[in-house]
């Protein structure tokens, strides 16, 4: 096997790994483990009255995570020529699966994990720049997160049902912010100053967070807020209905494929141990919990043995 197809299948997730798989799976922990202490130095960093060692030993961890996390973006681009086409798909070269690797999301997070620190050796960057982009890394263990994935696909798969919430969401929070400005202007001038500044309001009342740095104090106003709050309520639990609706989806989608995996198997009456490993390869793959997954075997096979055979009543064709 190449160079790039072995480095292929130790960077990519464990999971989806063809060959390798141990050596991706402590590949994938290994990273991880970085990914969590690096983000933990960073914030220590803050930490005010840190003690020179302190920061020098935290700086060293950064130099080298930059280094590990460089080297494997770049090693990432290398083997991404490996990449197998997906069923269906055109052969493409090499030169164009980099060039998706590089566009794809999770290269874009890979490289603004490192992008900042070489940056700042040669353009001033304020620090609490470099700060924001550097806690961005724990964006990286979405790469190996079963969760995450299926958000990101949840996501994506609503991007247009939460497009329109969130427009209805604008416009209302829109009228809202209008309307108490022109309610408590006259009363609270230094508070309602403008419209854009009744904004802050509006969003949190919408959202019933009520800060209490803005409140209305005319009987309008009060009565007004009231009816805002009450909207709210309404209003903005749509994203997360949304959301939580389609994530459930997911995952009872993930349930239905298992049990397929798990009945076709059952065709002949019993498991085998092939037929055991890849039910648990399946498992792995779909993130099921395990106890849940052999709670589908044990009722299917409950079931298939109480069952009488489907072919058991049919006569043979002459």
């Amino acid at each position: 096997m190449s160079f790039q197809r072995t480095c292929y299948n130790i960077l990519t997730p464990h999971s989806d790994a063809h060959e390798f798989k141990t050596l991706s799976k402590i590949f994938d922990f290994a990273l991880v483990i970085l990914i969590l202490v690096n983000v933990g130095a960073m914030m220590l960093e803050t930490v005010p009255g840190l003690s020179p060692t302190w920061q020098r030993e935290l700086h060293t961890i950064e130099i080298v995570s930059v280094l590990i996390f460089t080297v494997e973006y770049l090693l990432r681009v290398y083997s991404s020529a490996a990449a197998p086409s997906r069923h269906g798909e055109e052969r493409r070269s090499a030169k164009k699966k980099r060039w998706n690797y590089l566009k794809s999301p999770m290269a874009v997070i890979d490289l603004m994990a490192i992008l900042p620190f070489y940056l700042s050796m040669f353009v001033a960057l304020d620090l609490r720049i470099l700060r924001v982009f550097r806690v961005m890394r724990i964006l990286k263990i979405g790469r190996y997160s079963r969760s995450m994935q299926t958000l990101l696909t949840v996501l994506r798969n609503e991007a247009h049902s939460l497009g329109a919430a969130i427009s209805v969401l604008f416009v209302f929070t829109v009228i809202a912010a209008t309307c108490i400005y022109y309610i408590e202007h006259t009363a609270q001038p230094e508070v309602f100053s403008s419209i854009p500044a009744s904004l802050w309001w509006a969003l949190v009342t919408l959202t019933t967070v009520g800060y209490g740095d803005a409140v209305p104090i005319t009987t309008l106003g009060k009565v007004f807020g009231g009816f805002i709050t009450i909207m709210g309520i309404c209003f903005y639990a749509l994203p997360a209905g949304i959301l939580s609706s389609s994530y459930t989806a997911q995952m009872q989608l993930k349930r239905d494929r298992f049990t397929d995996t798990v009945r076709t198997a059952l065709d002949d009456g019993h498991l085998s141990e092939h037929d055991k490993g890849h039910i648990e390869r399946v498992r792995d793959l779909l993130d099921l919990d395990e106890e849940e997954a052999h709670l589908i075997v044990r009722l299917l096979q409950h079931h298939h043995s109480t069952s009488p055979n489907p072919n058991a009543d049919k006569k043979p064709h002459t």
